[in-house]
């Protein structure tokens, strides 16, 4: 009777610890990817900033710069950019464009890396609270939402399933 006491009492321990392990990686997961969409979006303020400084084009134009920016991290602003910079700022220096060019190349790709891990992190706690054991003790858990910044052109392209140069 003692044996099947302690081992019953083993089993309940090591249940609650397994829950309790499970759990804590399910906030984890949950805070770690709550925390890389802020890393986003301070990746697109800080692609605008450098955008404005680099052409001097003034806050009053950041709607429309919101407007061309899934080209550009969609890597087609060769003719975005230019011609955003150029109605934004008529007095731009064409010389200054292979400077700006180089700059959202390297923040576009940093962006991307960014995108990458948050769609990482959200499938990892998808597979947490889908797989056993998580979908026993993490019941009723949804799966996290999170938006990846695209273009019309690539949703297009998704639903035809052509890409026709």
């Amino acid at each position: 009777m003692d044996a099947a006491l302690i081992i019953t009492g083993l089993i309940a321990a090591t249940l609650i610890i397994w829950w309790i392990s499970v759990y804590n990686k399910e906030i984890q997961l949950r805070n770690l990817t709550e925390a890389q969409k802020k890393v986003c979006e301070a990746n697109f303020d800080k692609m605008w900033k450098v955008i404005k400084q680099i052409t001097n084009v003034s806050d009053k134009y950041r709607d429309t710069f919101m407007e061309v920016y899934p080209q550009l991290i969609a890597g087609r602003y060769q003719n975005g950019v230019s011609k955003f910079v150029m109605e934004s700022n008529p007095g731009f220096d064409i010389g200054l464009m292979s400077q700006l060019a180089n700059a959202v190349e390297t923040n576009r790709e940093m962006f991307f890396e960014n995108q990458k891990k948050l769609v990482a992190y959200r499938n990892e706690h998808k597979n947490l609270i889908e797989n056993i054991p998580g979908c026993i003790f993490l019941a009723g858990k949804q799966p996290i939402e999170i938006t990846v910044i695209t273009s019309d052109h690539t949703e297009d392209i998704y639903k035809s399933g052509k890409e026709n140069l």
